[in-house]
């Protein structure tokens, strides 16, 4: 009876740990900004999904994904939003090598929410010198991986 009783001990404690763990793990995070190619046609490919946002606010929107990400846990968060070689344009912001520095406090924020990369969904914004120098600046910024897929 007592090897019984322990091995039930031993079951719940494992359950248990199971259950903590997939109340913790994480999903990955779309944002869609206004300015992205095919914006239509994304927000219907991520109708009704709850890792979604569509950013379509006028404050700096490294500022408003921070907002959005906080008190979340995500694996790789993915942007949707305008681009050419060493820009990222959302809408109301532009990022470039020269820009980024003044979104930096917003930038940090990420990493507190974002356990893997930033994938940005680009064929040419880290092309050219200026592309490698607003990758370089965004990873140093934020302690993230930035990657096109």
């Amino acid at each position: 009876m007592k090897t019984m009783k322990r091995y039930l001990l031993i079951f719940a404690l494992l359950l248990g740990a199971v259950c903590s763990y997939a109340q913790n793990t994480t999903t990955d995070f779309v944002v869609l900004d206004q300015s992205a190619p095919n914006l239509s046609q994304l927000q219907t490919q991520f109708a009704g999904q709850p890792n979604v946002f569509l950013n379509d606010n006028n404050k700096p929107a490294p500022y408003i994904i921070a907002a959005v990400l906080e008190g979340k846990q995500v694996v790789d968060l993915h942007l949707y939003a305008a681009t050419q070689p060493g820009v990222i344009n959302f809408g109301s912001t532009v990022i470039t090598p020269v820009t980024a520095g003044n979104y930096s406090e917003y930038f940090i924020k990420w990493k507190n929410n974002v356990n893997g990369k930033v994938v940005v969904h680009s064929t040419s914004v880290f092309t050219t010198a200026q592309g490698a120098e607003l990758k370089a600046l965004l990873i140093q910024l934020t302690g993230l991986d930035f990657i096109t897929p």
